[in-house]
């Protein structure tokens, strides 16, 4: 009875459904400039280059001194060329418009789902935005947004009528060369498909068989079973050093990524839960077995990972829904409804108007391009520097995308799909600086060494120069490049030609060789030509302070934060 007295309520219409989708869409789209530094992007572009080239899927190794020859365990795959055609198509820098693109898809597919849940727009908006809100400290470029995807697709595929099995063997047999996330999808597609209101036997027959068929399907994959072992190794392994990267951090603990929201939606998602277990809630809430099933699945994932928080803020908006939808029954709807419309348009807009819409920009904010070794991949080229570089973790992936495999670095992002632990233990007391790390650096057979000058590296470049086995090649604002005295150097090592980078650089080295003018000069060309780069807004900030212009300096700042009003730019 709930269920026909909460569809009457909707008018049914398709127009009438078009202006909180747009509204929808406009509110995703302001939650899609979340600022992190893309360090997996660089090497999925790479990849998906490589493997283009090359014509197979089946790589072995070349981008790593430590690794070279062996068999790459490429789960993404298939994203990787998505990746590369999107680069050849439209460039690089538009891969903003990819991810804003897929955010708009999948929180649009979660708000239809929730309209057919509760045929309410208003709720339906509302738990969609709330979904979005929790998720977008997650939401960066990368091959993940198609497991987002490709839950929001199952869920209407599957939620609330009945699945066609050639629906889910495409969306399987895609997703499982996209994105480790498939298997969540199986254990997702259990649970919608179970005989939760009809139960029978032959009917849990009809559901396991759909399961199976799916998961025999996502066997067409290069690895074949294999595909299953990475993300189960990451759900199981609680012992994998990996595990202690930041990303995949329980969420409660220090360091990585956190979502201010997630707490809050942990509590609303358990009293949802625990209200409808009162008789009087149930007569008035139309709160499906299914949405519960998956909000426990995936708050006992994301409480082990933050990584799979985004698939329990999806979660979060099946249960809000239904509640949200009472709410509005309690009043007049139709002009509660409106009220809310109006409402979500002008915070959308509100939330859109301090960002820049224009792809150069937003992909130097969004990915944190301006962290990475520009310049020093410019002097490398331009001297031909090869071999075995131990370089810093997250600029490996770099490396490969600008250099194309020139210097083989020691471990990248690509963590265990292809070194072992024994590999980024090393690395890690290494970057601790443990005692004996330049020897344990050293016998690894790195004859160049890249480094940030933040994470310890002046430190460690120090260390390195003290012992005087390494010789400074080249550094910036970004970093230092050394090589060991054992290294065969050009007779004459080249500087790069002018460019945005090498411009920007000699601004910093200036600044260290106390010449605070030329300095300037340097900063105000690099500023010139890209006023929006955070670079060249922080070096012409510095120098105008040095100078005494501390009106100038502010200036600066209020400009670059006019074109992209990055957290990063004070």
């Amino acid at each position: 009875m709930t269920e026909a007295i909460s569809r009457a309520e909707h008018p049914g219409s398709s127009l009438w459904d078009l202006p909180w989708f747009f509204a929808g869409a406009l509110v995703y789209l302001s939650f899609g400039f979340t600022e992190m530094m893309g360090s997996d992007l660089w090497w999925h572009l790479a990849a998906g280059r490589e493997m283009w080239e090359q014509g197979t899927v089946r790589l072995l190794d070349s981008w790593s001194y430590k690794e070279a020859g062996t068999p790459w365990r490429n789960h993404e795959w298939l994203a990787d060329l998505v990746f590369h055609g999107w680069v050849q198509i439209f460039g690089v820098e538009a891969l903003v418009y990819w991810k804003w693109l897929l955010l708009i898809l999948t929180y649009g597919l979660l708000q239809r789902v929730l309209l057919r849940i509760c045929s309410c727009p208003g709720a339906a908006l509302l738990a969609a935005i709330a979904a979005v809100a929790v998720a977008a400290p997650f939401l960066d470029i990368r091959p993940q947004l198609y497991s987002l995807l490709g839950a929001a697709v199952l869920l209407n595929l599957a939620l609330w009528r009945k699945p066609r099995l050639w629906e889910l063997l495409l969306l399987f047999l895609v997703w499982v060369n996209l994105h480790g996330g498939f298997l969540f999808g199986l254990m997702a597609l259990g649970i919608l498909v179970f005989p939760w209101r009809d139960w029978s036997l032959p009917a849990m027959w009809r559901s396991t068989g759909l399961v199976l068929a799916c998961a025999a399907v996502a066997l067409l994959n290069p690895d074949g079973i294999n595909a299953y072992a990475y993300p189960l190794e990451y759900a199981l392994n609680a012992d994998s050093p990996y595990r202690s990267l930041g990303e995949w951090r329980p969420p409660f603990e220090s360091g990585g990524i956190r979502s201010p929201l997630y707490l809050g939606a942990l509590i609303v998602g358990g009293l949802c839960a625990a209200l409808w277990l009162l008789p009087v809630v149930r007569r008035v809430v139309l709160l499906i077995p299914e949405a519960l099933a998956l909000g426990a699945l995936t708050a006992a994932m994301s409480l082990t990972s933050r990584r799979f928080v985004i698939l329990y803020a999806l979660a979060l908006g099946l249960l809000l829904a239904p509640f949200l939808a009472a709410l509005f029954r309690l009043r007049l709807q139709r002009k509660l409804q409106w009220t809310v419309l109006g409402l979500a348009l002008v915070f959308g807009v509100y939330r859109l108007s301090p960002f820049s819409l224009k792809p150069a920009v937003a992909f130097h904010y969004l990915t944190a391009e301006y962290a990475f070794p520009h310049a020093v991949t410019e002097f490398v080229a331009l001297n031909e520097l090869r071999g075995p570089t131990f370089a810093y973790y997250n600029w490996g992936g770099f490396l490969h995308w600008k250099g194309n495999g020139s210097l083989q670095v020691f471990i990248d992002g690509r963590a265990n799909t292809i070194y072992d632990d024994e590999t980024y233990n090393t690395y890690v007391s290494i970057l601790g600086r443990k005692p004996g790390w330049q020897e344990r650096m050293e016998a690894t057979g790195a004859k160049l060494f890249l480094w940030p000058r933040g994470r310890g590296g002046q430190r460690l470049l120090e260390q390195l120069l003290e012992s005087r086995r390494w010789i400074l090649l080249y550094q910036d604002n970004r970093g230092v490049l050394l090589a060991h005295t054992s290294y065969p150097l050009p007779s004459a090592l080249q500087r790069p030609r002018e460019s945005f980078h090498s411009t920007l650089a000699d601004a910093y080295v200036a600044q260290r060789r106390g010449d605070p003018r030329r300095a300037q000069e340097a900063a105000e060309r690099a500023y010139e030509q890209r006023p929006w780069d955070l670079g060249a807004c922080r070096a012409i900030t510095l120098a105008r302070q040095i100078q005494g212009d501390q009106t100038g300096a502010e200036e600066v700042v209020s400009d670059c934060r006019s074109r992209f009003a990055s957290r990063y730019l004070q």
